[in-house]
């Protein structure tokens, strides 16, 4: 998996926060390393998760983290709208629940989704919310080194502990997309984003 962040969002860094609808798998990818933290401490984002995503973090050891993260204040936690109903319930007959709510929240407000989803997912997120606009895995721990909030070493660490995991990435080092390892990570948006 390469790095995905979208670049349309990334000049408002520094700015007033870009909304992040987050899917189950980038949750629990980040409860597997232990760093939910990372989602209150990227710059310019704030990331939320539809009550769905919350509640499809089953496992009895991993399903109170999320909310330890709303507490922290490190995710917000919201209901679709109304509004968003019709959205979910037809995204409903493709994709499943979680991915739906993502899905039907990003497209009526105008924010990104997170999700390490491929394919169809993808393919929908472009259709409705347009090109780059989904961030994965990769691409936040991109944000991770460019706010300076983990090093190059640290990443690398997060990457063999989901690769252990059986999540994988499109490249070896994030060392690769920071030319020179100077911690300033210099792949282009539209590298970062889907």
């Amino acid at each position: 998996m390469k790095p995905a962040v979208a670049d349309r969002r990334i000049a408002g860094m520094g700015q007033r926060s870009q909304s992040v609808a987050i899917d189950t798998n980038v949750l629990i990818n980040l409860i597997h390393v232990e760093r939910l933290d990372l989602l209150g401490k990227v710059p310019g984002f704030e990331f939320v998760a539809p009550e769905e995503v919350v509640e499809e973090v089953a496992r009895p050891e991993q399903a109170q983290l999320p909310e330890e993260a709303i507490r922290r204040g490190d995710l917000r936690r919201e209901a679709i709208t109304d509004g968003e109903r019709i959205l979910y319930a037809d995204l409903l007959d493709v994709i499943d629940d979680g991915e739906a709510a993502c899905m039907a929240m990003a497209q009526a407000r105008g924010w990104l989704i997170a999700t390490d989803e491929r394919r169809r997912i993808l393919r929908l997120a472009h259709e409705r919310l347009g090109p780059r606009s989904v961030l994965n895995t990769a691409g936040l721990l991109v944000l991770a080194i460019r706010g300076g909030i983990l090093s190059i070493e640290e990443a690398d660490r997060i990457k063999g502990r989901l690769e252990n995991r059986r999540f994988r990435m499109k490249f070896g080092s994030f060392r690769e997309v920071s030319p020179g390892g100077s911690g300033e990570v210099s792949v282009p948006a539209e590298e970062i984003f889907d």
